[in-house]
C-alpha cells in the first residue's frame, strides 16, 4: 500500500508540474456567456490548468472509440446495442445547437479546453411519456448521469493504442481542420499530455473499481476527495450518494449540509466542490464561488407538471404539518439537523466514510490553499432537508435506494429489493420515475439494494399511514 501511494503521488505531482508549465506557456480568453443561468450550465470554474481536455480531443473520442462507448454507457442503449453515438449515451443533458452536454465549459487555455462544472451533476433530466422530448430542471439532481461510465470511457480510451496522433488527428480534423503548425502541436504535445493526463487521473481513481458501482445520478462523495485531495490511504469504506438538489440554497443558511452533516455552511460545500472539479483556488476562485452561492441561493425548482388534485392535497398538507413538518418544513424544529443512524435506521455505510481524522486531514489541504470557508466536519448522521422539487427528487433516501414517494411510505420489508434507476419518464402516479418493465430495463441501470451502500431500510416515518392518507400526502408533496 506505502509503495502504490508513493506510485499515485508522483504521478500527481508529475501531471501538476505538466499543468504548471501549462500555465506559464499558453495564454487565456474570457468566455461569451448570456447571462447567469448560461454560466452556471456552461460556465468555466477554473479548472482548465488541472483538468481541461483540448476540445477537439474530446470531441473526436467517441467517434475513435465506438466500442469502448458501447461497453462503458449504460444510458440509451437499447436491446440491439444501438444508442446515442456521443456523451449522450452517459445520460448527460444536451440543449439543441450547442457543441457539448449542459455541465462542460469550453474555454481557452493555448487550446480550447473542456472542463466540468455544478450543472453536469445538478441538472435533471425528465420526460412525462416515452414520445416527448427531455426537459432539463437547472439545478436538479442528475439522476441519468452516469459519471463512473463516463470517467471509465475516458481511461479506456487513454489505455487504448488508438489514442494516438495518427489516429486521432484524422478524427480531429473531420471536426476541426488544423494547419500545419496546429497538426504538429497536437502530434508533439496535445495528445500525449491529454493521454498521460488521463493515465494520471486514472490512477488517482483505481480505488473506484473496488468498490460497488456508482450508478447513475450517485458518487461516492466523500471518498473522491478523502483519496484524491489529501492522498489518504484506500479503506474498505463505501460513500455511494445521489446527487443533491441545489435549489434555494440561501434557506439553508445555519443548516447543516452535503447528506452526512459534513459542512456547516453552503459555503463550504460550493468552496470543496469546485476544487473537486479541478480549480485551484487562485485567479478568480473566491469570485466564482461566490458568484455560484449567490446564483443558488433562490434558484427555484419547477412546478410539478401534471394535475393535483386541490383538496386532496390540503388534506395532505395537514398530514405533512402533523407528520413531517418537523424535519422537512422550511422551520421545522430538526429541519437541518442531522439525525443520528440509530434513530433514522437508514444505510450507515456513508456515514462511516467521513470521519474526524478525514476531515482534519481535509481541512489540513484547504488552510494550506488559503480556503477560509472550506471547513469540514465528520458525518453526523443522516440531515433532514427542507424540501424542495420532492417530485424530481427519486430515487429516494440518500444513497437513491427508493425508486418513488409511494414506495418511500411503505414499510421497508416491502419496498423494491432491485429496480432500475437512471430512466428519465416519470411515474406521475407514485411520484419518482419509471423503475420497473422494459423500457426501464434498457435504458436503466440494475439497482440491487442487498449491495454495500446500497440499502433502503430505515425511514419508516409515514409507513402506518392508512392508503387514502398516503394518495392525500403524495398529492401534497407534489406541491412541494
Amino acid at each position: 500500500m506505502r509503495q502504490r501511494s508513493g506510485m499515485r503521488s508522483l504521478w500527481f505531482g508529475l501531471a501538476l508540474l505538466l499543468a504548471v508549465l501549462g500555465w506559464l506557456l499558453f495564454r487565456s480568453d474570457r468566455q461569451d456567456l448570456a447571462g447567469d443561468l448560461d454560466r452556471f450550465k456552461y460556465g468555466s470554474l477554473g479548472g482548465e490548468l488541472v483538468a481541461g481536455i483540448p476540445y477537439p480531443i474530446f470531441v473526436a473520442l467517441p467517434q475513435v472509440f465506438p466500442d469502448l462507448l458501447a461497453s462503458h454507457a449504460r444510458q440509451g442503449r437499447r436491446a440491439d446495442g444501438s444508442g446515442p453515438a456521443d456523451y449522450r449515451a452517459f445520460g448527460l443533458a444536451w440543449e439543441s445547437g450547442r457543441p457539448l452536454p449542459i455541465g462542460f465549459s469550453i474555454k481557452r487555455l493555448g487550446v480550447e479546453r473542456v472542463t466540468v462544472n455544478c450543472a453536469l451533476c445538478h441538472t435533471t433530466v425528465y420526460r412525462l411519456t416515452p414520445d416527448q422530448p427531455p426537459r432539463h430542471a437547472d439545478g436538479g439532481p442528475g439522476h441519468t448521469v452516469d459519471l463512473q461510465g463516463l470517467l471509465r470511457f475516458l481511461f479506456a480510451s487513454a489505455r487504448d493504442p488508438r489514442f494516438s496522433a495518427s489516429i486521432l488527428l484524422p478524427a480531429i480534423e473531420q471536426q476541426s481542420p488544423l494547419d500545419w503548425h496546429e497538426r504538429a502541436m497536437y502530434a508533439a504535445l496535445w495528445i500525449p499530455l491529454t493521454r498521460l493526463a488521463l493515465r494520471v487521473a486514472e490512477d488517482q481513481l483505481a480505488w473506484m473499481e473496488q468498490k460497488p458501482a456508482w450508478g447513475p445520478g450517485r458518487d461516492d462523495a466523500f471518498n473522491l476527495p478523502k483519496y484524491v485531495l489529501t492522498q489518504a490511504s484506500w479503506d474498505d469504506t463505501v460513500g455511494n450518494t445521489d446527487f443533491p438538489a441545489l435549489w434555494r440554497l440561501g434557506e439553508r443558511s445555519g443548516h447543516l449540509v452535503h447528506a452526512g452533516g459534513e459542512a456547516r455552511k453552503v459555503a463550504a460545500v460550493i468552496a470543496t466542490s469546485t476544487l473537486g472539479t479541478g480549480a485551484l483556488p487562485f485567479g478568480g476562485f473566491d469570485a466564482r464561488r461566490q458568484w455560484l452561492e449567490r446564483f443558488l441561493s433562490d434558484l427555484a425548482p419547477p412546478p410539478f407538471p401534471g394535475p393535483v388534485d386541490s383538496a386532496l392535497a390540503a388534506h395532505g398538507g395537514a398530514l405533512f404539518a402533523s407528520h413531517c413538518a418537523v424535519c422537512h418544513a422550511r422551520d421545522g424544529a430538526r429541519t437541518g439537523q442531522a439525525i443520528p443512524v440509530e434513530e433514522i435506521g437508514s444505510d450507515a455505510e456513508h456515514v462511516s466514510t467521513f470521519q474526524a481524522k478525514d476531515a482534519r486531514r481535509m481541512n489540513r489541504v484547504t488552510a494550506m490553499l488559503g480556503m477560509d470557508d472550506a471547513e469540514l466536519q465528520a458525518a453526523q448522521g443522516y440531515v433532514a432537508r427542507p424540501l424542495l422539487g420532492v417530485w424530481l427528487l427519486a430515487p429516494y433516501l440518500h444513497n437513491g435506494s427508493v425508486p418513488t414517494l409511494d414506495d418511500l411510505l411503505t414499510a421497508p420489508s416491502q419496498r423494491p429489493v432491485l429496480f432500475y434507476r437512471g430512466y428519465d419518464v416519470l411515474d406521475t402516479d407514485k411520484v419518482g420515475f419509471v423503475a420497473s418493465g422494459a423500457d426501464a430495463q434498457a435504458h436503466g441501470f440494475r439497482f440491487d439494494t442487498r449491495l454495500r451502500g446500497n440499502g433502503n431500510a430505515g425511514h419508516d416515518y409515514g409507513t402506518g399511514l392508512t392508503a387514502p392518507e398516503k394518495r392525500a400526502l403524495i398529492e401534497f408533496l407534489k406541491t412541494l
